[in-house]
């Protein structure tokens, strides 16, 4: 029998927490799929999926990088009395350059498909305002998550997955069926789980109000955050590439319609593993750094296997329930006229089950200071996805976009197992 030592309580505990968190956003997240596509047809749907992934994209390229860098390492700085409020001002003020040219870029972007594709101006207002509001929630939830805060980070994230759909269907039920009422809603409802935190945050946490003090006490080599974050600047943009531009390919070779039915299906067939994989990485990958950053090879190699482990064996019995019951998943998680071709749901699954191993097997390079390999591997895979899903979308439409999900996820699997087994080799000679 283990012994429950008290790390391993610890661990426990905040793994409880971590899945139970998942589980309820999770169900805030399927209901408002439902709940959504109730009140606004294929076509709107679409397009606020195509905004949405613009928002992504911005968000990405300005706190993505900076973000993994305060990940990897916070466990050194906590160690010193201050440094983790230190780090978290460094890091914060660090944003701002970023921030603002996402902002711009942001802005671009909104402009040109505004004029392109006769889109209502309000969109691209609602966008931005989505984009600050998630670059606060991210930066929030990024150092709960470092400090393994699992409970409270649980509650933002639980909170936001349901306050987004319910907000965005009362708008509609305001405004009309638009996609701005939509954008709209997922502002008002994310800003509420945030406001929330904040209250609560002011009442009970002092060490927020005394971050200069700290940072008088603890300096913060922002050269190493830098020279970590820099090369992972480009990630952003070809992770989007992998998991974003299909749907555009798809609007642009079937239109908005079939572009908003996959949409709704990649969603529904891609949540419960992107659950998986990310449980499983908020519970474990500060767990994981620390051994690391101590030098505890067999510790390492122990958590390493133990997250792989479950994370397959997780995924494997998700894609099972999704093959023998897709039929009725969709009838009861999206409305009438999204339920079609529910069966392509198996081919986006089984992408999604090598995509999700494949983020555990990255975690190797982000923990060896790799991160021109994870660039590799997810420059290789956004290409990989292009290269194969143009071609099917334009000859197949819906059907071809899904086909090609288990084509580029699986070979960026096998390119991300050939960096790590690098990385970890190199690391392990010096």
């Amino acid at each position: 029998m283990i012994a429950l030592t008290p790390s391993r309580k610890r661990l426990l505990g905040e793994t409880g927490w971590v899945f139970a968190g998942q589980a309820v956003s999770a169900l805030g997240t399927l209901v408002g799929l439902r709940l959504v596509t109730e009140v606004v047809p294929p076509a709107v749907f679409g397009t606020v999926a195509l905004a949405a992934g613009v928002v992504a994209l911005a968000h990405g390229l300005a706190l993505g990088p900076m973000m993994q860098a305060a990940l990897r390492f916070y466990p050194e700085y906590a160690n010193a009395a201050g440094g983790a409020a230190a780090l978290r001002l460094a890091v914060t003020r660090g944003l701002r350059g970023p921030s603002f040219g996402a902002l711009l870029l942001l802005f671009g972007l909104l402009a040109v498909w505004s004029l392109a594709a006769d889109q209502n101006a309000w969109l691209g207002l609602a966008c931005v305002l989505l984009f600050v509001v998630e670059a606060a929630r991210s930066i929030e939830v990024t150092f709960l998550n470092a400090a393994r805060k699992q409970r409270t980070m649980t509650w933002i994230i639980s909170s936001d997955a349901w306050l987004r759909p319910l907000a965005a269907v009362a708008l509609v039920w305001l405004l009309g069926a638009s996609a701005t009422a939509v954008v709209l809603g997922y502002v008002f409802g994310a800003a509420l789980a945030l406001l929330g935190y904040y209250a609560g945050r002011w009442i009970t946490d002092t060490e927020s109000r005394h971050l200069l003090l700290a940072q008088a006490a603890v300096p913060v080599d922002t050269k190493r955050l830098w020279a970590y974050a820099v090369p992972l600047t480009p990630l952003s943009f070809v992770g989007w590439v992998s998991g974003q531009s299909d749907r555009y390919i798809l609007a642009a070779a079937a239109g908005l319609a079939p572009a908003g039915l996959y949409a709704a299906l990649y969603g529904l067939a891609s949540r419960p593993f992107m659950m998986v994989a990310g449980g499983f990485e908020l519970a474990l990958r500060q767990v994981y750094y620390g051994h690391v950053s101590k030098g505890d090879r067999s510790a390492e190699c122990r958590v390493f296997r133990l997250w792989l482990a479950a994370v397959l064996g997780a995924s494997l019995f998700l894609l099972l329930v999704i093959a023998l019951f897709h039929r009725p998943i969709a009838w009861l998680l999206l409305a009438e006229e999204y339920r079609t071709h529910s069966h392509l749901m198996f081919w986006i699954a089984a992408g999604h089950l090598l995509a999700a191993c494949t983020q555990v097997v990255e975690r190797v390079c982000y923990a060896k200071n790799d991160t021109r390999g994870v660039l590799l591997i997810q420059a290789a895979g956004a290409g990989l996805s292009v290269v194969v899903v143009v071609p099917l979308s334009y000859v197949y439409g819906i059907y071809g976009a899904a086909w090609a999900v288990p084509i580029y996820f699986g070979l960026q699997l096998a390119l991300a197992v050939w960096r790590a087994l690098w990385a970890q080799s190199l690391h392990s000679s010096d």
